[in-house]
């Protein structure tokens, strides 16, 4: 079976999937306010699916070890098509939390299982560059959802989530057709602290960080931009931007990592997004935005991709779930949080603070990469040979 057709599944299956989240999570506040949900309830009915995420990141990640990825990943988007369809037949409010929590129980299932099938499959040489392809997958689904949502609407109200379904359908049958089976079921599922080590610090630290940073700035920057009167139609502009930095990097930054180093990419990102939230204040016009919040979202979106891909070469394949779980749930940690520290230093320390604090955080990430740099040299160095002895032996698709 060709690697390039299970990779080609695995990026199907993630576009997919993160196109049902922008065909469907728009409209899902529209049908809870022709319910009559006010913002509040409609807030924690989104709430809902991450907090879902993040708890059963973990759990999930355990199974992966004990029977693989594929099934999971297979009845990840099963469930999560499911949930989606369910959104466009039902009535009750507290249903809707209910659904919102299995959507994000199968959100989990596919979001770490497609990332763990990808470290497993990857090359050393070529882990960063299957990452970012990865990525690139997540934002091109994402991007065309709301657009294509809206439109299928108009024709008919559960237009959206019956198309969700069907896609996310179509890619079970992708992934159980043309990717592998991997993972050792022989493996004995290690406990929470015990999957954790310090070499994996710099990852997960990447992991929080995006999350927070994804979290706090979609959330606040609003506010921030309203204060000095930037309309409506800017901030689209502006959020384009950043939208569009994120994707365009990724293959850029997936060769670069491969070639030069990740953690020398991930440094390099680190000290740039730290500048660059210094300087984002000073500007006054949208353009000056544009121009900060493209960057932004060019070094910014390399933290979840070349994190994931260190686990990779960090961790054995075999315990490659649990790893990937914990990534995960650190990424739901800081998104469930980001939005309410930023707010707090906003309010204690003036509205700028949106982007000094975040500026803190990722000069304190590059000095963590600095200082952690040779506690990983040399297990990633073991892992690489292994992996490499390993995919010209028993892992060859």
């Amino acid at each position: 079976m060709s690697r390039e057709k299970a990779f080609l599944a695995i990026y199907i299956s993630v576009a997919i999937s993160y196109l049902g989240v922008g065909l469907v999570a728009p409209l899902i506040s529209i049908v809870l306010a022709e319910h009559g949900a006010n913002s509040v309830i409609v807030g924690l009915v989104g709430t809902t699916m991450f907090a879902a995420f993040t708890l059963a990141s973990y759990p999930i990640g355990a199974w992966i070890d004990r029977i693989g990825a594929k099934p999971v990943l297979i009845g990840g988007l099963v469930v999560y098509g499911v949930s989606l369809l369910l959104f466009a037949f039902i009535n009750s409010i507290a249903l809707f939390f209910v659904m919102r929590f299995i959507e994000g129980i199968g959100a989990a299932a596919i979001s770490v299982g497609t990332e763990t099938m990808i470290g497993q499959l990857s090359r050393p040489h070529e882990r960063a560059r299957r990452m970012s392809f990865y990525a690139l997958s997540v934002g091109a689904g994402w991007a065309l959802g709301p657009m294509a949502g809206a439109l299928l609407f108009q024709v008919h109200p559960g237009l959206p989530f019956y198309a969700s379904c069907a896609f996310s359908i179509l890619a079970a049958a992708a992934v159980w057709a043309a990717i592998p089976k991997t993972g050792d079921s022989s493996h004995v599922v290690e406990s929470f602290l015990k999957s954790f080590s310090l070499p994996l610090l710099v990852p997960i630290s990447a992991g929080a960080l995006h999350g927070y940073l994804m979290s706090s700035l979609v959330t606040l920057i609003p506010l921030y931009l309203k204060r000095i009167d930037i309309d409506e139609t800017a901030m689209g502009g502006i959020i384009t931007a950043v939208i569009f930095g994120t994707i365009l990097s990724q293959l850029p930054i997936g060769y670069a990592a491969d070639r030069y180093g990740k953690r020398r990419v991930l440094l390099a990102a680190a000290a740039l997004a730290a500048i660059v939230f210094v300087v984002m204040p000073l500007g006054t016009t949208w353009y000056s935005f544009v121009i900060t919040g493209a960057l932004l979202g060019a070094c910014a979106g390399t933290f979840y991709p070349i994190g994931l891909s260190l686990i990779g070469e960090i961790v054995k394949p075999q315990r490659l779930g649990a790893a990937n779980a914990l990534f995960s749930l650190v990424f739901g940690i800081g998104s469930l949080t980001g939005p309410t520290l930023s707010g707090i230093a906003m309010n204690r320390f003036g509205y700028s603070w949106l982007f000094y604090l975040p500026a803190i955080l990722t000069a304190a990430f590059a000095l963590e990469i600095i200082v952690l740099h040779n506690a990983t040299k040399v297990r990633d160095k073991v892992i690489a040979e292994g992996s490499e002895a390993s995919t010209s032996g028993s892992r060859k698709v």
